[in-house]
């Protein structure tokens, strides 16, 4: 018997007073065409409730329009770039796609934090076991087959009136969150973060109009970045650091077939290594430190002097936002001084 394939669903509440601007909807729309999915505008309240309550009337509205339904639901405060490829291909049929919260290593890590204290309240008010705190979403984007989950969301729903409508506490993400722990813990699906990039964590990403990821977020703070955020790729690629010669003759000579690997040497600033990284989502970029001066790139001998070098590598790293999954940092060193070998990051 021949099974129908769901269809797949860009669902996006786009309510007043905060619309998408036309760069986010064209972002969307461009989307949409590359991956074979419908693009669905909600305009208009789909409940008298706060928009954090909306969210969990999405899914059956889905199913009312296209039946059977693989449900990509976003924001209407993101931007997708022209190069990022189908998050539809990453989630399994009954998996329910999210991307973490955690996302900048100056915020907590461990399990504690705001995050711990959102899901353990709202889980005393709908009477579950709070989600560990690492499960806790950016709640731009939730992936998910209406079919597995518009139950899940059901049982979301009737908080509603218990709850009182609350709508503080990180309301979505931990209403989901925590419903999903209980429900469905073995089929949560973290995607990597460029799919849902929380900006507002990385400022020095939301004020530079060139993207070097898949998928912006802009969460609070960083909203005002988002109308002159450029989406759109082009041949040769824009650079986040349009001043870096040595990308450029690098670009020139890989063009669209760059190596696995490249070596950029011994660190110093991150823009050499920020700019290959967001042109080649695939290339892993290695780099050298040492805290022996004859080591290091000439322009840090005066931290070598001041014994304030790890701040260029803290630095280097954090700027590199969450393509700094992809730098291999070469720290460890022979005993007779001689190599350096891989230690990642």
């Amino acid at each position: 018997m021949e099974m129908n394939t769901p269809t797949k669903v860009i669902a996006v509440l786009d309510l007043p007073p905060r619309r998408a601007p036309k760069n986010v909807r064209a972002s969307y729309e461009a989307a949409a065409e590359r991956w074979g999915a419908e693009l669905l505008w909600i305009d208009r309240n789909l409940h008298p409730v706060h928009p954090f309550w909306q969210k969990m009337f999405v899914c059956k509205h889905v199913r009312r329009m296209f039946g059977d339904a693989h449900v990509l639901q976003l924001d209407n405060d993101m931007l997708i770039r022209s190069d990022c490829p189908s998050p539809f291909e990453l989630v399994g049929p009954k998996q329910f796609g999210l991307v973490a919260e955690r996302q900048c290593a100056l915020n907590r890590i461990d399990d504690g934090g705001w995050q711990r204290r959102a899901h353990e309240i709202w889980a005393t008010r709908c009477g579950l076991q709070p989600a560990f705190t690492w499960l806790h979403p950016n709640g731009g984007l939730y992936l998910y087959e209406t079919a597995m989950y518009e139950p899940m969301f059901d049982r979301i729903i009737r908080h509603l009136i218990p709850s009182w409508g609350a709508s503080d506490q990180a309301t979505d993400e931990s209403l989901i969150s925590n419903q999903l722990f209980n429900d469905h813990a073995g089929y949560i699906n973290f995607l990597p973060g460029d799919f849902n990039i929380s900006v507002q964590q990385n400022p020095e990403w939301a004020a530079n109009p060139v993207m070097q990821s898949y998928i912006y977020h802009f969460i609070g703070k960083s909203k005002p970045y988002m109308k002159a955020c450029r989406w759109r790729r082009f041949d040769p690629p824009e650079l986040p650091f349009p001043g870096d010669a040595k990308a450029k003759a690098l670009i020139r000579d890989w063009g669209k077939q760059p190596p696995g690997e490249h070596d950029i040497g011994p660190i110093f600033t991150p823009r050499h290594a920020a700019n290959l990284l967001a042109v080649y989502p695939d290339l892993i970029v290695t780099g050298d430190w040492s805290h022996e001066s004859f080591r290091l790139d000439p322009r840090l001998l005066s931290h070598a002097e001041t014994a304030s070098s790890h701040l260029v590598l803290t630095r280097f790293l954090l700027r590199l936002g969450v393509n700094a999954r992809r730098f291999r940092l070469r720290i460890t060193e022979d005993a007779d001084g001689s190599t350096l070998q891989p230690a990642g990051t």
